[in-house]
């Protein structure tokens, strides 16, 4: 579906018109974003700028110069297309303002579209109560920082690495530094050594050979997924409720893989799923925990159907789903990934159902990673804001 306040925006009459009465309406930039496989070098291209004192930034550089970027040093470019701050060793409130040294002098060459990443520690994992301050202090600048550039289509994040996983940190900047992450900004995502990794992993490398279960996949969000996942060569297991084949047959028709027409209500249906995964494809590599209903309504006036239905579908499934599958079928190196929603996070009126299953799936990714993570398998969570669909186009 399109997205008609992006068109909107697009229109020089409508931006006149929003300017000149000063209509508190958000114009949002003509993001660009990334189609089809991710290319070998995703920062092909792109000049990136790294400061800080930490040994994080010195990684970074490296990173980003793998990746096809190149690396300049002087604030006298020509334009800079993204910004990467070190600021791991930060341990006061006055240190802060090596931020503002750094970043005050050069956001004026940050191109349109361009990337702000600051690199720091984990609070929680700090020596003195005044440096976990520092370091949690981080987020309320990349947030803030986030909005002032997001007006031309830049995002700033933060990233907080733990002590040991410095290796680990590529996957994560480059997702951030590259177009994958237009729609990604004023976040702080933590990297740690929980789980055990391949000592192979090519960032740039295909799906194929991986099989993928995304859940709700008919339409909506769940089909976007399945697609961008065949686009990368995994082999798609796709799962929806009957009236959504139709959905279904398209994807397989374009990518291959199997289907499960089933209603995953149904007392056998997650052992369903389990035993079509063994049978069909031996294994299990991604897991998306996708499928989800609203069934709006205050708590005052809503039904207690309505309100199993939402917990059923959105949360309990998901986590029945992704036990049965980690216990029997799923590979080690397995990734599970629910979708969850901003909505889980803040909360919205005439929602209690689904803010409740969402926040739901969030707490289970939390409990679950320690014992998945002996395995070498992650679990994590993605909190989509409004997407226009045809789920939220009925609400």
């Amino acid at each position: 579906m399109s997205d008609y306040l992006v068109e909107f925006a697009k229109n020089k009459l409508a931006q006149r018109a929003v300017k000149t009465l000063g209509l508190p309406i958000p114009m949002p930039p003509d993001l660009r974003r990334a189609e089809g496989a991710n290319p070998e070098l995703v920062l092909s291209e792109k000049r990136v700028l790294c400061g800080g004192a930490g040994q994080l930034r010195d990684q970074a550089a490296q990173c980003a110069q793998a990746a096809g970027a190149t690396l300049v040093d002087s604030v006298q470019q020509e334009h800079i297309d993204a910004l990467v701050f070190d600021a791991s060793t930060i341990t006061t409130p006055a240190e802060l303002r090596h931020l503002y040294l750094f970043f005050h002098p050069r956001l004026a060459r940050l191109s349109r579209h361009g990337r702000v990443v600051v690199l720091g520690r984990p609070p929680k994992a700090a020596s003195t109560p005044l440096a976990a301050t520092v370091q949690r202090s981080l987020s309320g600048f990349v947030k803030s920082l986030g909005k002032e550039i997001g007006r031309k289509g830049s995002t700033a994040n933060l990233i907080w690495v733990d002590d040991g996983a410095e290796a680990r940190l590529p996957g994560t900047l480059l997702f951030l530094l590259s177009r994958r992450a237009c729609f990604v900004s004023g976040e702080s995502l933590t990297v740690t050594k929980t789980a055990r990794v391949q000592a192979d992993s090519d960032l740039s490398a295909s799906l194929r050979g991986k099989v993928a279960l995304v859940t709700g996949a008919a339409r909506g969000i769940g089909a976007a997924i399945a697609r961008r996942l065949g686009q990368e060569g995994a082999t798609l297991v796709l799962v929806d409720r009957p009236e959504g084949l139709a959905g279904l047959d398209e994807l397989l028709n374009e990518f291959g893989g199997s289907q499960l027409a089933l209603d995953l209500l149904e007392p056998d249906a997650i052992e369903q799923v389990v035993a079509h995964v063994a049978e069909v494809h031996g294994k299990i590599d991604i897991v998306i925990n996708n499928a989800g209903i609203t069934r709006d309504r205050t708590l005052a006036k809503m039904s207690e159907q309505w309100w199993d239905m939402c917990i059923g579908v959105n949360l309990d499934v998901a986590c029945a789903l992704t036990s049965a599958l980690s216990a029997k079928v799923m590979s080690s190196q397995g990734r599970v990934i629910h979708i969850s929603s901003i909505g889980g996070i803040s909360g919205n009126p005439g929602q209690t159902n689904y803010a409740t299953s969402k926040a739901g799936l969030i707490g289970h990714a939390q409990a679950a990673a320690p014992n998945l993570a002996r395995r070498g398998i992650t679990i994590n969570c993605v909190a989509p804001g409004f997407i226009e669909t045809a789920m939220t186009a009925a609400m």
